[in-house]
Order: C-alpha cells, then structure tokens, then sequence
C-alpha cells in the first residue's frame, strides 16, 4: 500500500522532474565553466601571440640587417678579387675591402616567447599553419643562420686573420663598414700579397659560401618571418 503511493503517477512524475532539473543544471554548468575556460584559453593564446609578434618585428630589423651587410661585404670581397686578379696597382679603396674579407656579423634573435611557447604546448596556437610556420622558423630556420654565423667567424679567425696580422696594418676608418664596424686592412706589401695568391683563393672561397648558402639562408628566412608576421597581424585583428 504504501509502495503503491510512493510510485503512484504524481511522485514518479515528481521525481522525474528533479531528473531532469538536476541534469540541465549540471549541463549548463559544464557548458558555463567550458566557455570560461575556453576564454581563458584564448586569452593565452592572445598573449603568446602579442609577445611573438613584437620580438619577431624587432628580429626581422635586425636580420634584414645583417643581409644586407652580407651582400655588401660579398660585393667588396669579389671587387677585392677583380682587382687582384686584374694586377691592377694598389688603391685606397681596397682597406674597405680587405676589411670585408675579415668581418662576420653574429646572429641573436629574442627566443624568450618561443621557449615559453614550448613549455606550455605548441597547441596554445590553434592556428595550425601558423604553428607549423614558427616551428619552422625557430627550430630549422634560425639554427640555420647561427651555423652559417658560426663558420663564418671560425673562417675568419683560422684562415684570415692571421695572414691579415703577418701582411696588412689595422687602420681605423673614417666610416663605418659593411658589418658597422670602423676597421681597414692596409697590406704591408701589396705587390707580395698578389703575387702569393693566398688572398684571392680566400676572395673565392668565402665569397662562393656567402652566395651559395648565407644569402639563400637569409633570403628564404626574412620571407618566412613576413609570413609568420602577417599570420600574426591576421590573428590578433580578430581578437580585438
């Protein structure tokens, strides 16, 4: 009798109701906390981004930079070149060049926002392209260019600086050389330093590397940060 009235249509359908009710507050508050936690979300994304895109603005100046200086100093060490192998006489231009063969430029990108990105998970970027294309930069492309800055200040320091120290005199300059310092090399005996050859074989050597690999490193890196930032403008104008 009793169970019949516990079970009888009004308290079944009373209990139902608090089913229902029950459940829609909990969906509601699943659907509540993942909204909130998916603003969060992007809010951290938006952050990371923020801190990419000004590093990466102030990398791309400076690397635009040491390209173009790399260019100038290619240019100088094959005029440097004609110049010998034309046996024409000794001119004062030629300490800017001599300089050119010597000179390295050492790159350092700001990596503090990337390291962070590492340690919170590379899917803090939802954008996947852009992902791909960071990853890319940072992991291949700069390792790239800090190899390429490394054999270059090893060449200069065992295969040039010391015939520089033994055949040419350090003059300062007037003016600033392609790598921004104020350095010339002014040969001891011009005639001695053509005639051994030794010169011209390094004019070869390094200006056929600078081609060959820093200036393509350079060229394909700055059009990968012109990517990267334009993705990058991309997606912070959709957060605001």
């Amino acid at each position: 009798m009793r169970l019949s009235r516990l079970i009888s249509a009004p308290n079944w359908r009373y209990a139902v109701g608090e089913v229902v009710l029950i459940v829609v507050g909990v969906t509601i508050a699943l659907a509540g906390t993942s909204w909130y936690e998916g603003r969060q979300e992007r809010r951290d994304e938006i952050l990371v981004l923020q801190q990419l895109r000004q590093t990466l603005s102030e990398d791309l100046v400076e690397i635009e930079s040491i390209w173009e200086s790399t260019r100038r100093r290619e240019q100088n060490i094959m005029a440097l070149l004609d110049h010998l192998e034309s046996n024409r006489p000794y001119a004062a231009e030629l300490a800017r060049n001599f300089q050119s063969l010597l000179g390295w430029r050492t790159v350092r990108i700001k990596t503090a926002p990337f390291e962070v990105l590492k340690v919170q998970g590379y899917t803090v970027v939802t954008n996947t392209i852009l992902r791909e294309k960071l990853i890319s930069f940072y992991e291949d492309h700069y390792a790239m260019l800090e190899y390429s800055s490394f054999v270059d200040r090893e060449f200069a320091i065992e295969k040039v600086q010391p015939y520089f120290f033994e055949n040419l005199v350090m003059r300062v300059a007037t003016s600033a050389d392609a790598d921004g310092g104020f350095q010339d090399w002014e040969p001891r005996d011009y005639d001695k330093i053509r005639a051994e050859g030794y010169i011209a074989n390094l004019c070869r050597f390094r200006a056929d590397i600078l081609r060959r690999f820093d200036l393509r490193h350079y060229q394909n890196t700055t059009a990968l940060m012109h990517e990267i930032l334009e993705i990058l403008d991309q997606e912070l104008a959709t957060a605001n």
